[in-house]
């Protein structure tokens, strides 16, 4: 099993070697680039926010990429600028088109074709379906937990919205937020520090990174209660998905609880 197998497996390159920093400058310098045009008035701000957020979701995906392809290999300077390409070209067609969301589709598309040369971040391996069902469990329970929670809470009220709606913020979790957090936080961090260091400390750093991506997400609302409720289900969310990645060495059982989660919170509506 791969918890028992990995807990031996040192690692002695720094935490952050192979961090693709070239990459991850030019990246920034699209963000730069497009609030600059829209403050000119050359662009439109959707299209600059549109660059921030895949731009941000293309560098957790490149890095988780680099980190855990081997350095002699000529993919390892490929690969991260096609996954970071996918994220950023997804964001941007989602903000141009109504249909557009579909674009998210291009990232997990080009992981699922290069698989086999992934399979330090978790993606090569099919898990256990006892894993798996735990997983979707998982978020399920605590897909629950919020329902109930937000039902008693003055100001928020649970309804299935329109599918024009829903289907692009679908498309989102499932190309963009969910995969990049558990590519990331998950197959590339949580992994590395697994190696050196306890499940407790590698799981720790894995969801206090974690919880700082959602909290500082400009898409997250900025109310006291739904900061404080994001925190408490992402460290939730974080710490089952180390240990389902632990357990059985893929991102399979982590990406089915999240997507689950998110689809139940994609409901939650603020009564105005």
């Amino acid at each position: 099993m791969y918890a028992l197998a990995g807990a031996y497996r040192t690692d002695r390159t720094a935490l952050l070697d192979g961090t693709p920093v070239r990459l991850l400058t030019m990246l920034g310098l699209a963000v730069v680039a497009g609030w600059a045009f829209a403050a000119a008035g050359i662009a439109s701000i959707v299209i600059a926010r549109a660059i921030g957020a895949g731009a941000a979701q293309g560098a957790l995906l490149a890095c988780a990429v680099a980190w855990t392809v081997p350095r002699p290999e000529r993919a390892a300077d490929v690969l991260p600028i096609g996954i970071a390409l996918s994220a950023l070209a997804g964001a941007v067609a989602a903000a141009l088109t109504p249909g557009g969301a579909v674009a998210y589709l291009l990232a997990p598309l080009w992981l699922w074709r290069r698989r086999s040369a992934l399979g330090a971040v978790g993606l090569a391996g099919a898990p256990s379906a006892r894993l798996l069902l735990g997983g979707i469990g998982f978020g399920a329970l605590l897909g629950g937990h919020l329902m109930l929670t937000a039902s008693l809470t003055l100001g928020y009220r649970i309804a299935p919205p329109a599918a024009l709606e829903l289907g692009p913020w679908l498309a989102y979790d499932f190309g963009a937020n969910v995969l990049a957090a558990e590519c990331f936080f998950r197959g590339a961090l949580f992994d590395r520090a697994q190696r050196r260091w306890s499940f407790a400390a590698a799981a720790a750093l894995s969801t206090a990174a974690c919880v700082g991506r959602y909290l500082v997400d400009p898409l997250l609302p900025r109310t006291l209660e739904v900061a404080a409720g994001a925190a408490f289900y992402v460290t939730l969310l974080s710490i089952g998905n180390c240990w389902l990645y632990w357990r059985s060495g893929s991102l399979m059982p982590g990406l089915a609880a999240g997507y689950v989660f998110f689809a139940v919170y994609r409901l939650l509506h603020v009564v105005p």
